[in-house]
């Protein structure tokens, strides 16, 4: 369902308004239908080989211009239940009166629009982008910020080893994340630089300055995926050497036992021989003086490999 947003001035929230005007307009399409599509390609003398694209869920960020329209395609990020990040293409159509925003999925939320360097108004279409590209960056460092907390609190399990294999299957997810915010995000700046170069002179002074900080935002989250990256290799890195290390000690626990047990069992068998023996074996002391022999042995091997540190 198509949705109209105002707004005059850069003071003004965006108001939604029940119909259509000619000139200073948001036009947002979410969940669009291939007949809203269509409709909204004839209303508006689009490209429709263009705007098709949007219908493409892999998609990727980049800018078109055909008969005086810039056609800007974004990827707009959402976190689901079981904290996966997916991104859908969001169209961005900027003519010099109106601008429409259309999306398969959700689209971006007119109070999320804003930008301290910039006054945004629906006269200005142009900064409409500008804004709207702002908000999807700031959508992808709240997902870069979920995903940061999930790892540091992994992190801090692992001091404690609290850390489990469900966290590490948990990782996987996390990984997945982070090279799908790296992927959007590199195309982004790519589709940014782009633009930026004005060469069909869409944006105005402000609006170009504008894009500088929101490229400039765009390398900031970049480098801070890349160390995230590296932390996650870090932490898989010290569980392993912690299981590595436990695993050692339970054998080495097990090789002991096995050594101290063999023990008595070497000399009973002896004893259990169909052979003459140096002492009588009918006497009542025999059985507690064994006994006290075989333990006293055990503890002679156990104190010289403990002095050898063998055990």
């Amino acid at each position: 369902m198509l949705a109209y947003y105002a707004k005059r001035s850069p003071g003004e929230d965006f108001e939604q308004i029940s119909q259509p005007i000619e000139h200073g307009i948001w036009i947002d399409a979410p969940n669009a239908s291939d007949s809203e599509i269509d409709s909204i390609i004839k209303a508006h003398d689009l490209d429709a080989n263009v705007v098709y694209d949007v219908r493409d869920r892999g998609e990727l960020p980049r800018v078109e211009y055909s008969n005086g329209t810039a056609y800007v395609f974004l990827r707009l990020p959402r976190l689901t239940k079981t904290s996966h990040v997916t991104t859908l293409p969001l169209l961005c159509i900027v003519k010099p009166t109106i601008f429409m925003t259309l999306s398969i999925g959700e689209s971006v939320q007119p109070q999320t629009v804003a930008l301290s360097t910039l006054p945004i108004t629906t006269e200005h279409t142009e900064t409409l982008l500008v804004g709207v590209m702002a908000s999807t960056v700031a959508a992808f460092e709240d997902m870069i910020s979920h995903t940061s907390r999930s790892i540091t609190d992994t992190a801090n399990r692992l001091k404690t080893h609290e850390i489990t294999n469900h966290d590490f299957i948990h990782f996987v997810t996390v990984e997945d994340n982070l090279t799908h915010c790296h992927m959007n995000l590199d195309s982004m700046l790519a589709m940014t630089k782009r633009l930026r170069e004005n060469t069909h002179d869409t944006l105005g002074t402000q609006s170009i300055e504008a894009l500088d900080d929101i490229a400039l935002h765009i390398q900031q989250l970049l480098v801070a995926i890349k160390s995230y990256q590296s932390r996650v290799e870090s932490i898989r890195n010290a569980y392993s050497t912690i299981a590595n290390n436990g695993l050692n000690q339970r054998m080495k626990t097990l090789t002991v036992f096995t050594v101290l047990i063999t023990l008595p069992n070497v000399l009973y068998g002896m004893l259990g021989m169909n052979i003459l023996l140096p002492f009588p074996t009918n006497q009542p002391w025999v059985f507690p003086t064994i006994a006290t022999l075989t333990a006293f042995l055990i503890l002679i091997v156990y104190l010289v490999g403990r002095r050898l540190r063998i055990f």
